[in-house]
C-alpha cells in the first residue's frame, strides 16, 4: 500500500509541473544547406565567400538570403527550469557585398561572437563573475542561405544624455584548469605552490583609475596535512589580509583539500601595471597548493587601443529613464562601435562626436559595447557541411537510444531487437545531432537533458533512456586514455570523496523545477535511465550481443529462480545484518536465495593477506551455475569486493557462466568508476568481458555509506522480484531502479547516495524471469496415505500444470520441469574470524533433499520422490521449486506448504550408490591425461535415491582432490536427477586449476538410506599452453577389416586437425585420412581405417608403418606406430 501511496504521489508531482517550455514543431535544420563554423573566443568574426565555398554551400549566392544561427557558446542551466533557448537562433549580421546583392569575391559579413566562457553579471553588487565552459572551448555557429536574413540595425537616435561617461568597469581573468585533484566533480585547479613558494602576474591597464580601488578575487585548494596554511595575496607592494586554510587529515575519507575563495580590495597606488603575487605559507609537511582562479575587477579610462577590439561597459551609469553619453577619445578609419548587449541583435551606435567617437544609448540596464577596427576582425573555423535533420519534429518514442556516431550501428542494432521482441517504439539519435539542436553544437550534457525533457514535455509515453557510451569527469579530453563519448554530470563539489559524486540522474530528471544541484531536495527521477559504458564499438557491440543472446532460448535453466546474497565480515556483523534485510525484502518464494556470507567462511592467513578461500570457491562455483541476480553488500573498490578479495579479477577469469548471466548488485564503494580512465575497474571487466560476466550492473561510481546502500538495495530487491498484482509481470530493469532510486528519496530522505547509484546496462529490458507458472496441484504418497506432511525414507508422487499468468493451463507445452525439494529452514552459525564481529546466526534454507528433471506433456507432469533419511526431525515447512521450459518459454512457481518431518523407521537397503567417475567426457580412462581445469563427470544410482541434503553429519556428496582432506568439496547442489528419475542422476563440476602431474580424485555419496560409496580417479595433468599427446595406439591390432586410432591430448574442446599417413614396409604411401576433429574430452578415437588403399581397394595381409600428425593452433605433434593386418 505504501508503494502505491508514493507511486501516486509521484504521478501528481508528474502531472503538476510537467511541459512548462515552448518548443518549436520543427528545427530550421529540417532542410536547407547548411555549414558549421567554430570560434575559440570573443570577438567580431568575418566570414568571406571562400569559406562559405568550403562549407559546401556554394559561390554567387544571394546576399540577402545569407544566415547565421548559434546561440552563443555559454554553458546551458542545469536546472530544468534555467532560461532556454529551443532550437537555434538566428544571429545578426553585417553584410557587404558591394551593393550588388551577391556574395562572391572579396565580399564577407561580420557577426559577433561572445566565445565559449562568458562573464556573468551580479546586478546586487554591480560586479561580475566569470563562468568558463567547462565542456568546451569554442563555441559553434551555423549558416545557411534561404530565406529573408537577419540584419545588423542601427540604434535609435538620441541627441542628449542625462550621464556623461569616461570610464568604465575593467575586468580580468586568471584561469589555468590543468588538474582535477580527485578525479571527480566539475573544478579543475591549476598553478601548483608548496609552502614557502609564491606566483605572480602582471597586468598592464593603462588609464586605471587612481581613485577607485582595485578588487582582487581569489580563489585556491590548499592540502594542508595536520598543519595550519595561508595563502597572502599582494598587489603593487600592498599585502591583503592572510587566508588561512584550516588543517585536514589526510585520511581517504576526508576531503582531499579545503576549497576557500576571498575578496579584498587593493589600491593601485596610481600605477598602470598590476602586480598581483600569491604567497603560500604553511608548516605542515608536505603542504601544497593550487590556484583555481583569480577575477580583478576596476575602473579604466574609456581608450580604444588599436592592437586588440576594446569590450566595455559601466555600472555607474545604470538607472531608469536614463541616456548615458560614452565618450572615446580616438577616432580612427572604419572605427564601429556596436551595442553587443544582446550578441543575437547587434545594435550599431551613432557617432555624434567629431575629434573622438560619442555615441548615446539607453542605460535603463547595463550594456556590453565593442569597439573595432579592420584589423581586429576574427576568422572563425570551418568544421563541415551539416546534414539536415529534426529531433524537434521527432515522434516521441517509449525508448530513446542516445548513441555516440562511432556506435551507432550497436545501438541500431539493439533498437531493432526491442521493436521486435518487446515489441517497442525505439528512436536512435546520435550526440551529435543532440547537441546540434539543442547547444548549439557544444558537447554540454544539459543539451542532452534539454532534449529528453522535450520529449517527456510532449508526451510522457517517454520511459526509458539508454546512454550509449562511456563518459569521463574530463569533458576536455586532458587526461591520458579518455573515453568521452557521452558526457557525464558531475558535481559541483570536487574536493571531498564522499560529496562529490557524477550522476545520470540528471539526465532523467525532467520536471519543470528539477535542480540536480539543490541539495536534499527531493526530487525524481521522471524516465528510467541506463548507460553502457562502452569504450569501442567492439566492446560496444559484444554489450549489445550479450543482450541479445540474455533474451534466446536456450538460455533456459532454473538460475532464472536463484538469488546470491554475498555479505562482507567485521562491523559488528553490520553488512550481515544489512544483507540479511535485503535478502527479506524479497518476499517472492519463486526466487531461492544462496547466501555466501564470508564469516561463515574460515578465514586463512598469508602472505596476501587474509582469505576466505572456501566462500572464493563458494561464489565462483554459484556464479558458474547461475543466479538471475548477484547482490554483494559491505566494503569494496573498483579492485575487489571486500578486503579479503571475496571478488577480483582471480575469479572473473574463473567465470564461465556465458548463457546464466546475472544482473550485479554492488551496494559498496565505488566498484565501477566508469568515468574515471585511470582506473582499471573490475566492474569493467564483469560488465564488459565476452560472453561472460553480468548482463548488467546496479553500482556506484564513488565513495557511498552502507545505512544508505541497504535502503536503496532493500526497494531495489523489493521492486524487483514482486510482479504486478494485476498482470503478474514484472517490471523492466530501469523501471525497478527508478521506482528504487524515487522510494530512496521519497520515503527515506537519501538524496546524495541514490544518485551516486547507476544503472550499467539496458534500462528497457526485463530480467530473466519466467514467463509463465508451475503449480503442484496433486501429492499421492506411494506408501502409506496422509496430508501434506512428508516423512523421511518415504516414497511420494506429485502431479502439477504449467499455468499462463491468469491461471489457464498451458495445453501446447511440452517439454521439462526442473523440481528441487529444500529441506526447512534452518540457523547457521557464522564463526565469529573478526573481534569485531561476534558469532551470531542467520536463516538459510539450502538443504537439497531431492533434486529431478521431468518430463511435461501438454501443459501436466507427475514425478515420483523418495525422501532421504536425513530430513531433520523437527517438524517444519519446506519448500518445492519448480521450473519449466520448452524451446520456446519457460515458468516457474513454488510451494511452501508442505510439512517435512524425520522417520526413525530403519531401511531395508544397506548398499551404497553406483559410481562411474570420468574427466571431460564419458571416453575418459582411469589413468589418463587432461588439461588443468578438466570437468568431473560423475554418474550416480542407488534404489533408494542419492542423498543430497547434507543434514547428516558426513552425509554430504564430497570431492577430495589428492588426498587432501583439509581441502573438502561438497558437491550437493551440483547433483541433477536423470529425465524422469528419482534413483539416478549425474554431476558436472569444473575442477580447480592444477600443477603438472600426476593427481588423484576421490568421490563419496550417500544413498537415501545412509549407506555409502567411495570411488576415485587418477589422472595426469598437462598444461594446455604446450599440446601433449600420449597412449597413441590403433585398435583392434592386428586387425581384419577395421582399426581405430586412438589417442589422449590436453586440448578438450578444441578443434583438432589430424593426418594419419600408413606406408607399406618399402615406404611406399598406401593410405592417407586427414580432417579436422573436435574431441570435448581428451580421449580420441575418431579415426576408423577399413584397409583399403586410396583407390578404394584391399590392401595385401601385412605388417604396416604409420604416422599421426596432430596440430592444434599453431602447435604440432607426431607420432608414429606399427599395425599388423590380417
Amino acid at each position: 500500500m505504501l508503494k502505491a501511496i508514493v507511486s501516486y504521489f509521484l504521478l501528481l508531482l508528474c502531472l503538476s509541473t510537467m511541459g512548462q517550455r515552448q518548443y518549436a514543431v520543427g528545427s530550421v535544420l529540417a532542410s536547407g544547406n547548411w555549414g558549421k563554423i567554430a570560434v575559440k573566443e570573443q570577438g567580431v568574426y568575418r566570414v568571406d565567400a571562400a569559406l562559405l565555398n568550403t562549407l559546401g554551400l556554394g559561390t554567387n549566392l544571394p546576399s540577402a538570403a545569407i544566415r547565421l544561427y548559434g546561440n552563443g557558446g555559454a554553458m546551458l542551466g542545469e536546472n530544468a527550469n534555467a532560461p532556454y533557448t529551443d532550437d537555434l537562433a538566428e544571429n545578426a549580421i553585417e553584410m557587404v557585398d558591394g551593393g550588388d546583392g551577391v556574395f562572391g569575391g572579396n565580399d564577407y559579413f561580420l557577426f559577433y561572437a561572445p566565445g565559449p566562457s562568458i562573464w556573468l553579471k551580479d546586478s546586487l553588487r554591480q560586479g561580475f563573475r566569470y563562468q568558463k565552459n567547462l565542456y568546451s572551448d569554442s563555441a559553434y555557429y551555423f549558416i545557411t542561405v534561404g530565406g529573408s536574413g537577419k540584419r545588423i540595425t542601427i540604434q535609435p537616435s538620441y541627441n542628449t544624455a542625462q550621464v556623461s561617461v569616461t570610464e568604465y568597469d575593467e575586468r580580468f581573468v586568471y584561469e589555468n584548469d590543468l588538474v582535477n585533484l580527485i578525479g571527480s566533480g566539475k573544478e579543475w585547479y591549476g598553478d601548483k605552490l608548496s609552502a614557502s613558494q609564491s606566483r605572480s602576474f602582471s597586468i598592464d591597464w593603462p588609464g586605471l583609475s587612481p581613485q577607485q580601488p582595485v578588487l582582487l578575487r581569489a580563489s585556491f585548494a590548499s592540502r594542508n596535512v595536520n598543519g595550519s596554511a595561508g595563502m597572502l595575496s599582494n598587489v603593487n607592494g600592498a599585502n591583503g589580509s592572510l587566508l588561512n586554510f584550516p588543517a585536514i587529515t589526510g585520511t581517504f575519507l576526508d576531503r582531499y583539500a579545503t576549497h576557500l575563495e576571498q575578496e579584498q580590495n587593493f589600491s593601485s597606488n596610481g600605477q598602470s601595471n598590476l602586480l598581483i603575487k600569491f604567497d603560500y605559507q604553511s608548516a605542515a609537511l608536505g603542504a601544497e597548493c593550487w590556484i583555481n582562479r583569480f577575477e580583478v575587477l576596476g575602473r579604466r579610462a574609456l581608450q580604444f587601443s588599436t592592437t586588440a577590439s576594446f569590450y566595455f561597459r559601466d555600472w555607474r551609469s545604470v538607472a531608469a529613464n536614463t541616456i548615458a553619453s560614452f565618450q572615446l577619445p580616438t577616432l580612427l578609419p572604419d572605427m564601429r562601435v556596436w551595442d553587443i548587449t544582446d550578441p543575437r541583435n547587434i545594435m550599431v551606435m551613432r557617432n555624434n562626436g567629431t575629434t573622438g567617437f560619442r555615441f548615446y544609448n539607453d542605460a535603463s540596464r547595463l550594456r556590453e559595447y565593442v569597439a573595432f577596427i579592420p584589423s581586429q576582425w576574427l576568422t572563425p573555423f570551418a568544421v563541415g557541411k551539416v546534414a539536415n535533420q529534426n529531433l524537434h519534429g521527432m515522434v516521441v518514442p517509449e525508448y530513446l537510444i542516445l548513441t555516440h556516431p562511432q556506435f551507432r550501428a550497436a545501438a541500431d542494432q539493439l533498437a531493432a531487437f526491442h521493436r521486435q521482441y518487446y515489441q517497442r517504439t525505439v528512436q536512435v539519435v546520435s550526440t551529435d545531432q543532440v547537441y546540434e539542436e539543442f547547444s548549439s553544437g557544444t558537447a554540454d550534457p544539459a543539451a542532452i537533458r534539454d532534449f529528453i525533457k522535450m520529449l517527456y514535455d510532449k508526451n510522457s509515453g517517454l520511459k526509458y533512456v539508454l546512454l550509449m557510451g562511456n563518459g569521463s569527469y574530463d569533458p576536455k579530453n586532458r587526461i591520458s586514455n579518455n573515453y568521452r563519448f557521452i558526457p557525464t554530470y558531475q558535481s559541483a563539489q570536487s574536493l571531498d570523496p564522499l560529496s562529490s559524486f557524477t550522476s545520470d540522474d540528471f539526465f532523467g530528471m525532467l520536471d519543470d523545477m528539477d535542480d540536480v544541484n539543490a541539495g536534499n531536495a527531493l526530487q525524481t527521477v521522471d524516465v528510467a535511465v541506463g548507460r553502457i559504458p562502452a569504450r569501442s564499438a567492439a566492446e560496444a557491440n559484444r554489450m549489445v550481443a550479450k543482450i541479445i543472446a540474455y533474451h534466446q532460448p536456450n538460455r533456459f535453466g532454473d538460475w532464472r529462480n536463484k538469488l546470491i546474497f554475498l555479505a562482507d565480515d567485521k562491523d559488528q556483523n553490520l553488512h550481515l545484518t544489512d544483507a540479511e534485510a535485503v535478502s527479506a525484502a524479497n518476499t517472492n518464494p519463486i526466487f531461492q536465495p544462496q547466501k555466501i556470507y564470508l564469516d561463515a567462511f574460515p578465514l586463512v592467513s598469508g602472505s596476501g593477506g587474509n582469505r576466505f578461500p572456501a566462500a572464493n570457491e563458494a561464489l565462483v562455483n554459484a556464479v558458474n551455475s547461475g543466479a538471475l541476480i548477484l547482490n554483494y553488500t559491505g566494503h569494496g573498490n573498483h579492485l575487489r569486493l571486500a578486503e579479503e578479495a571475496v571478488l577480483s579479477v582471480n575469479e572473473v577469469n574463473r567465470f564461465q557462466n556465458a548463457s546464466r548471466l546475472p544482473l550485479v548488485v554492488t551496494a559498496s564503494c565505488d566498484f565501477y568508476p566508469f568515468d574515471d580512465p585511470s582506473k582499471n575497474a573490475l566492474g569493467a571487466q564483469v560488465l564488459t568481458g565476452d560472453t561472460i560476466g553480468a548482463i548488467a550492473l546496479l553500482s556506484t561510481a564513488r565513495l557511498v555509506f552502507a545505512s544508505s546502500n541497504r535502503i536503496i538495495n532493500e526497494y531495489f530487491i523489493g521492486t524487483a522480484l514482486q510482479p504486478d498484482v494485476q498482470t503478474g509481470k514484472y517490471k523492466t530493469l530501469g523501471e525497478a531502479v527508478q521506482m528504487a532510486k524515487n522510494n530512496s528519496v521519497v520515503l527515506a530522505g537519501e538524496v546524495l547516495n541514490t544518485r551516486k547509484f547507476v544503472l550499467l546496462g539496458d534500462p528497457a529490458m526485463q530480467l530473466a524471469f519466467p514467463k509463465n507458472r508451475a503449480k503442484i496441484t496433486g501429492i499421492e504418497r506411494m506408501v502409506v496415505t496422509g496430508a501434506d506432511t512428508l516423512r523421511a525414507s518415504r516414497t511420494y508422487e506429485l502431479s502439477g500444470d504449467i499455468l499462463d499468468l491468469v491461471g489457464n493451463r498451458l495445453k501446447d507445452f511440452n517439454g521439462v520441469v526442473s523440481v528441487v525439494l529444500y529441506d526447512k529452514v534452518r540457523t547457521v552459525q557464522t564463526l565469529g574470524n573478526d573481534a569485531s564481529s561476534p558469532r551470531t546466526g542467520f536463516q538459510q534454507q539450502s538443504a537439497i533433499l531431492f533434486k529431478g528433471l521431468f518430463t511435461v506433456d501438454t501443459g501436466s507432469f507427475r514425478f515420483r520422490i523418495i525422501l532421504p533419511k536425513d530430513v531433520s526431525f523437527q517438524p517444519g515447512r519446506g519448500k518445492l521449486s519448480l521450473y519449466a521450459y520448452n524451446n520456446i518459454t519457460d515458468a516457474a512457481g513454488a510451494d511452501t506448504g508442505f510439512v517435512l518431518v524425520g522417520n526413525n523407521t530403519l531401511p531395508t537397503d544397506t548398499k551404497g550408490p553406483d559410481i562411474r567417475l570420468f574427466l571431460n567426457d564419458t571416453l575418459f580412462r582411469n589413468g589418463g591425461l587432461t588439461h588443468e581445469t578438466p570437468l568431473l563427470i560423475a554418474y550416480l544410482s542407488d534404489s533408494s535415491g542419492i542423498n543430497t541434503s547434507g543434514n547428516g553429519i558426513g552425509h554430504d556428496i564430497i570431492l577430495i582432490i589428492d588426498d587432501l582432506i583439509r581441502d573438502i568439496r561438497v558437491l550437493n547442489e551440483w547433483y541433477l536427477s536423470d529425465l524422469d528419475s528419482w534413483q539416478s542422476g549425474s554431476i558436472r563440476f569444473r575442477l580447480p586449476e592444477q600443477a603438472n602431474g600426476p593427481h588423484s580424485l576421490t568421490l563419496k555419496a550417500w544413498d537415501g538410506a545412509n549407506n555409502s560409496t567411495l570411488m576415485k580417479l587418477d589422472y595426469v595433468v598437462t598444461r594446455q599452453e604446450k599440446l601433449t599427446i600420449t597412449k597413441l595406439m590403433n585398435f583392434p591390432n592386428p586387425f581384419r577389416d577395421r582399426t581405430r586410432f586412438s589417442f589422449e591430448h590436453n586440448q578438450p574442446g578444441k578443434e583438432l586437425k589430424l593426418e594419419v599417413q600408413i606406408y607399406d614396409m618399402s615406404g611406399r604411401l598406401i593410405k592417407r585420412l586427414a580432417g579436422p576433429y573436435q574431441t570435448p574430452g581428451t580421449r580420441n578415437i575418431q579415426v576408423e581405417w577399413d584397409g583399403r588403399d586410396e583407390s578404394g581397394r584391399k590392401i595385401q595381409k601385412a605388417v604396416y608403418i604409420y604416422q599421426i600428425i596432430i596440430q592444434s593452433g599453431n602447435q604440432k605433434s607426431v607420432h608414429a606406430g606399427q599395425l599388423i593386418l590380417l
